[in-house]
């Protein structure tokens, strides 16, 4: 049985109002609610504090009138779907009052409860249909404004590496380093190489997450020594961590269960966190790692570091793809990918990815996976289900 419509009337009249609530009544039993409002500001502040279905308003208020009080209901609360119940029969009215924003146009005295219950149940499947409109249309410009985005930062990102491998190759090419310059190719091939291997990287980026956004990145899961994984992942940044006098303190219990995942991909992840936490610490900082049983069992990996850390705001950029967080201390770099794929890949092992953070202080990223995928679990339903 479906819950009640929630409708609110706006009219100043008692016997009018008296009357639209008798009419409902009988017309639709319980199915439709009403609660009154005697002028605009009092109805615009219920529909502040409560949920409504739809709005019946009278057009002459005392602190309103005419059509300017759909238009300032409108502007108020766009959402919403309303019927304008007027006294006035008037076609030219009517037309306006849908043209400021109304759902249909109701005039008092004509018709029955049927009629009014008819009226707010069409208002409520047009107005619906709008706002599907209306957010089709800011998806597709959401969209649109993604591609720019992409195309403005692959442009710059694949240029650079692409100058440097053709610049490099054109000057070995050419001969005009001229005879014994053996140890300046060999330089300028490990430019080229680097510049090729990090092209690759970016493109291995963009494949990865378009994998992801079309749902078609499949996972090769396996039993995981979960000490080792991270043990390996700290050794890989190591260098980076050196190079800033930045210890990285791994802290991981001996007796956790082998953990069924694609290890690949998690150490993709764990090693994209990392790397973050090292970049953006200060020198001669910590960065921890470790990981523990959540209340429900899941395992919970966190990486903790003492950086410049984010704004709260300043998270869901940071999770969003292309969208990099402005920091005094970093230059702005790579295609901003990191963080979103790995983002995703967790959330593709049925896990969550969460980010805590204040300036100043640091950054904690905790990978949360479910638990059933600790080895020895006894959730093998949950496991067939995900």
């Amino acid at each position: 049985m479906s819950s009640a419509l929630r409708i609110l009337l706006i009219e100043d009249n008692p016997a009018d109002a008296r009357l639209t609530r008798e009419l409902l009544r009988e017309a639709t039993g319980a199915s439709i609610q009403t609660v009154l409002a005697d002028a605009l500001s009092a109805g615009l502040a219920l529909l502040a504090e409560q949920e409504f279905a739809a709005v019946l308003l009278d057009l002459s208020l005392p602190d309103s009138f005419g059509l300017e009080t759909a238009r300032r209901l409108r502007q108020s609360h766009p959402r919403i779907p309303l019927v304008v119940l007027s006294g006035l029969d008037d076609e030219k009215t009517a037309v306006e009052a849908l043209q400021n924003g109304a759902q249909d146009y109701v005039v008092k005295g004509v018709g029955d409860g049927q009629t009014i219950a008819r009226a707010i149940r069409y208002a409520i499947e047009r107005k619906r249909g709008e706002l599907q409109l209306i957010d089709a249309k800011e998806s597709a410009e959401a969209a649109n404004r993604a591609k720019s985005t992409f195309l403005a930062h692959m442009s710059h990102e694949l240029r650079t590496p692409l100058n440097a491998v053709i610049g490099f190759s054109d000057l070995i090419a050419s001969g005009v380093l001229g005879p014994g310059s053996q140890d300046v190719c060999r330089q300028y091939g490990r430019y080229i190489n680097d510049s090729g291997r990090h092209l690759l990287e970016l493109v291995n980026e963009i494949l990865d997450l378009s994998k992801l956004l079309a749902d078609h990145l499949v996972l090769s899961e396996e039993q995981i020594d979960l000490r080792s994984l991270l043990r390996d992942c700290v050794t890989l940044v190591s260098i980076q961590a050196i190079q800033k006098e930045i210890t990285i303190a791994l802290r991981a219990p001996m007796d956790m269960p082998p953990l069924i995942a694609d290890e690949l991909r998690l150490k993709q992840v764990l090693l994209n966190v990392l790397s973050n936490a090292v970049k953006f610490s200060g020198t001669g900082t910590v960065v921890e790692i470790s990981h523990t049983r959540g209340n429900e069992g899941d395992l919970v990996i966190a990486v903790r570091d003492q950086g410049v850390g984010m704004r709260p705001e300043d998270i869901p950029v940071a999770l969003e793809p292309f969208q990099q967080v402005d920091n005094y201390t970093t230059a702005r770099e790579g295609t901003g990918l990191g963080l979103p794929i790995a983002k995703l890949i967790v959330e593709k092992h049925g896990g969550t990815l969460d980010i805590t953070s204040a300036v100043g202080v640091g950054t904690t990223v905790c990978l949360s996976l479910p638990s059933w995928r600790l080895s020895g679990t006894d959730d093998e339903a949950l496991r067939q289900s995900a």
